[in-house]
């Protein structure tokens, strides 16, 4: 009070108003450091509204510049910071009631003022009602709709564009930093200091101990110990002194303790993760019309009993296939593979459909079937769609010849058959393109045009030599040639690697028992991935001690070593996830539906992995088979047309003058050869 009292001795603002002249002398008084001409140039600056709120608080708080307290409105906020610019180390920026962090109070609450953050949290929490939307009693953060259903109807509107990070298509924002459009998933979070590991990492929750990153927050959830200051088993989120407590002895509403069980929830004041699944479960089939909800009773059994919780959960309330599945249950109608086969030809929702129908075969909702074909027809169905200027040829061809013929193969279709039958639809489609930009028509083209465009383009244009057979026979087309496509001679491996890749997969218990299984078949009878990736188990015969595996038409006897590896694949629980159905009829099941088998990329790729080489591992098994089979022998056996095995007979014969010579110690292995003679 002196300072100012000699302040104004000294004669106080010149030719300012007494409003001016008050402020001054509050914040000298509480600034005695601060030099009055200094302060008398800040107050100037200040708009006359905010010299007014200054005053007001200023008289009501003097201390108010000094003491951080939560009550300071913007004008002492804005003044507190000029102060801190000029080089007052006195003042103290005012923190949020809520949280207590240094942050712009823009919001005025009871007993102080909170940020922007806190505030939202607190009006998010005071909405509580019953959603519009899910019927549930939640937050209701905007139009009566709870943060679930919001979101979800917000990322329908919102447009999508392709983040930068992941590449996946969701609603994307432009990154602060580097200017990237980044999805919620890849959009960094800054980092700060965990209170438990001191570790820098985005903080996932902060708890009374302070920040915890995710590592250190599931740890400490999933892990509830006894309090130091109750006793009580819980997650101990809070500390006293060096001892860890709870949160209610920390003073903090949140214990994650399962209000029906006491085991560990999944979030405050919540249930844990195997009590939460039935309500959830009955939720969201609860809402269903009457038939639907029957008709999926299964699925709801098999959610409730999931051996993973945690992923049945995420599947209920995350997964697109579970929102396809409530759209279409709403209307009441049955949902069948033809309604699941109708939204599968909207733009972008095939994968999605193929997990929807993959989890309802697999909980016995829907019946198996033979999905290759249908693909195939479907993706006929689009390929047309986009060229309906050829339209007729391609409807023509394409189920007046091409699916006839794969619906009368005997043996099952594969993903191969599918591989075939689009790529002669798209070479024909190519052909008619070419064709249509010279002005021709199917029937004008001739030997000539055929020969220039084969020559223009790749080897797989040779794959129009069906569509054009099939035209000429049905004349719509001029009789022309077109040869078969050129393949490159096959490349065997050399006798010692391809022995001992045979080996390492029989006798190494380090491989994954898929792989050395598959791999066997490949080496010993020179059978197509796709082709092993659908052997069914009834393929695998058991006579006495004898095994045997039907690969076409007559079994062919399996070695010792390959049968235990079989014995062992096909024994029960060997290859059943946790959540699926342990009953499958195939040697080598998908992994999230055993009603299907692995697709053959899958296991391509597992075993190129581990250094199989498929392709030049099989010509070595084809041609050792040849040289000691005849063709009907060599067809019948390993279920090869009659042509490919006279083939590879015809090269095995060329080879017959250098044969592979036979690695040391071979009475202790196993002949890579298919015997000439099978036993029953």
């Amino acid at each position: 009070m002196a300072v100012a009292q000699d302040h104004r001795r000294k004669g106080g603002v010149t030719g300012a108003s007494p409003l001016q002249a008050a402020v001054v002398e509050q914040i000298v008084a509480s600034l005695p450091e601060l030099e009055g001409s200094r302060a008398e140039q800040i107050v100037l600056a200040m708009p006359g509204r905010t010299r007014r709120v200054v005053h007001d608080h200023l008289s009501a708080h003097p201390d108010a510049l000094v003491s951080g307290s939560s009550l300071a409105p913007p004008a002492v906020q804005r003044l507190i910071q000029t102060l801190v610019d000029v080089g007052v180390d006195r003042v103290q920026a005012p923190a949020c009631h809520r949280c207590r962090r240094v942050r712009p109070l823009t919001n005025a609450v009871e007993d102080g003022r909170v940020c922007a953050g806190c505030f939202g949290a607190m009006v998010y929490a005071a909405a509580v009602g019953v959603c519009e939307e899910c019927a549930r009693t939640r937050p209701l953060p905007a139009q009566g709709l709870c943060s679930a259903c919001y979101g979800r109807g917000r990322s329908k509107r919102a447009s999508k564009t392709t983040c930068e990070e992941c590449g996946h298509k969701r609603v994307c924002q432009r990154s602060r930093t580097d200017g990237r459009l980044l999805c919620d998933t890849c959009r960094p979070r800054r980092s700060v200091v965990c209170a438990l590991c001191s570790n820098s990492a985005p903080a996932q929750a902060r708890w009374p101990v302070g920040p915890v990153c995710e590592l250190c927050y599931a740890r400490v959830r999933n892990n509830p110990s006894p309090c130091s200051a109750c006793g009580v088993k819980r997650a101990l989120i809070g500390r006293n002194g060096s001892e860890p407590i709870c949160g209610p002895c920390a003073g903090a509403d949140i214990d994650y303790v399962c209000k029906r069980c006491a085991a560990p929830a999944d979030s405050a004041a919540s249930l844990c993760d195997r009590c939460a699944l039935p309500d959830e479960t009955a939720a969201f089939f609860g809402i269903l019309p009457a038939a639907p909800r029957e008709q999926l009773q299964p699925l709801a059994d098999r959610l409730r009993q999931a051996e993973s919780v945690g992923a049945a959960r995420s599947w209920l309330k995350q997964s697109d296939a579970a929102r396809l599945l409530a759209e279409m249950a709403a209307c009441g109608a049955p949902v069948t593979h033809e309604a699941l086969d109708a939204v599968c030809l909207q733009v972008g929702r095939d994968q999605v459909v193929t997990n929807l129908r993959d989890t309802l075969v697999d909980a016995g909702v829907l019946p198996p079937r033979d999905e290759h074909l249908t693909v195939v027809e479907r993706r006929f169905v689009r390929l047309i769609a986009k060229h309906p200027e050829f339209a007729d040829h391609l409807r023509a061809y394409g189920y007046g010849s091409v699916l006839p013929r794969l619906r009368q193969r005997e043996r099952p279709a594969t993903e191969y058959v599918v591989g075939w039958a689009i790529a002669r639809m798209s070479a024909a489609i190519q052909l008619l393109a070419w064709a249509r930009t010279r002005g021709l028509a199917l029937d004008q083209v001739t030997q000539d045009h055929v020969d220039q465009w084969l020559a223009e383009g790749p080897s797989t244009r040779h794959n129009v030599r069906d569509f054009m057979v099939w035209a000429s026979e049905n004349r719509r087309a001029q009789r022309v040639l077109v040869p078969h496509r050129k393949k490159p001679a096959p490349v065997g491996m050399r006798a010692s690697t391809h022995w001992g890749t045979l080996q390492r997969c029989l006798r190494d218990a380090t491989l994954p028992l898929e792989v050395r299984v598959a791999g066997a078949i490949v080496l010993f009878y020179g059978q197509q991935v796709s082709r092993v990736v659908a052997l069914p188990r009834t393929a695998v015969r058991q006579r006495g001690e004898d095994t045997s595996l039907l690969l076409g038409e007559t079994p062919v006897p399996v070695p010792t070593p390959l049968a235990r590896l079989i014995a062992e694949l096909t024994r029960p629980g060997s290859n059943d996830e946790p959540g699926t159905s342990a009953a499958t009829a195939w040697l080598f099941p998908h992994p999230r539906n055993h009603t299907r088998h692995q697709s053959a990329a899958s296991l391509t790729d597992h075993l190129n992995a581990y250094g199989i080489d498929i392709k030049s591992g099989r010509a070595t098994a084809l041609m050792n088979a040849a040289l000691d089979a005849s063709v009907d022998e060599l067809s019948a056996k390993l279920g090869i047309h009659r042509i490919t095995a006279a083939e590879w007979k015809r090269r095995a014969g060329k080879a017959r003058t250098t044969p592979p010579t036979a690695p040391p110690h071979r009475t202790a292995a196993v002949r890579p050869r298919v015997p000439a003679q099978s036993r029953p």
